[in-house]
């Protein structure tokens, strides 16, 4: 028979086990950086992701941000609170983002974006499995 101090330290290892589990999610959750970022914060990022890794003109600078602003903006309005996104819409959106942008690159800078695609196509496999970007990179078809 359990005495009363037993069936207290058990409530109260139990209510700390639950306390421990609710601040972790809590802390996962506020730890996403994107989830903090407006629209225009996480277009400049991806901005400054281009800028170093394709070596951008400003020129281009200036007309790949417009593109991307937009492109984020139009995301977050297919993102709608308490609904789910409609996936061929936000690939179609990203589709004509990266037309977009690869049309205003040099053909190097080309290659790098498409290599660049390519590499966030292999990490997104395992969040949903992102479907390859018409355009940007060659398929067996093309060759």
């Amino acid at each position: 028979m359990m005495t009363f101090k037993k069936v207290t330290r058990l409530a109260f290892a139990f209510v700390l086990f639950l306390m421990g589990t609710t601040a972790f999610a809590q802390q996962t959750n506020s730890s996403n950086p994107r989830a903090t970022l407006t629209a225009e914060q996480r277009a400049q990022a991806q901005v400054q992701r281009y800028q170093k890794q394709l070596d951008l003109t400003p020129e281009q600078t200036v007309k790949i941000t417009a593109i991307v602003t937009a492109s984020v903006q139009e995301m977050d309005k297919l993102r709608t609170p308490g609904t789910r996104p409609d996936r061929q819409a936000m690939q179609a959106q990203a589709q004509k983002r990266a037309l977009e942008i690869n049309a205003i690159l040099t053909p190097a800078q080309q290659e790098k974006f498409a290599a660049m695609l390519a590499k966030q196509m292999e990490q997104g496999q395992g969040r949903g499995g992102r479907q390859p970007i018409k355009g940007t990179t060659k398929t067996k078809g093309d060759i």
